[in-house]
């Protein structure tokens, strides 16, 4: 999928990614960056003896970067600045071998009163290899438009 711009992209239009699978490698990195210590995240015997799940869990905050990387595909050089994240919602764990998968849904896009910019708003779900949803939530991003006079179709 090549990258569109502000005014490409249309309302309600949705878009799924390309999968991703998590690696061990990923969590440990990740979790060193972010300073992050949970057991469920860094300690495989505590979770076999502990957890539900029985193995560590990838990191929520982890889950919505792959998101927003996968997202990078659609948006990519016409995105200026993420204006926010909406509430995210974590209805399921992604485990280390889980391919992920990002659907996008474009919820709503208004240009701004200054010329050569819009505001979408992208409705995400994650879903792993199962089609179960891990993560739902949403992006708020700001865009350049092709031309100043577009209208938010």
């Amino acid at each position: 999928m090549k990258h569109q711009t502000f005014a490409q992209i249309r309302l309600h239009e949705t878009f799924v990614s390309y999968g991703r699978t998590v690696t061990e490698t990923d969590i440990v990195q990740f979790t060193c960056l972010a300073g992050l210590k949970l057991p469920i995240f860094i300690d495989a015997a505590y979770c076999r003896e502990h957890s539900p799940f029985g193995q560590r869990i990838v990191p929520g905050l982890l889950i919505q970067a792959f998101a927003a990387g996968m997202m990078e595909e659609l948006i990519g050089p016409c995105t200026i600045a993420a204006l926010g994240f909406g509430e995210s919602r974590f209805l399921r764990p992604a485990l280390i071998g889980d391919t992920l998968r990002t659907h996008s849904r474009v919820a709503s896009k208004r240009l701004t009163s200054k010329p050569g910019r819009g505001v979408i708003d992208i409705a995400i779900r994650v879903a792993n290899q199962r089609q179960e949803t891990v993560m739902e939530g949403s992006y708020r991003l700001l865009m350049r438009t092709d031309d100043a006079g577009e209208g938010a179709a």
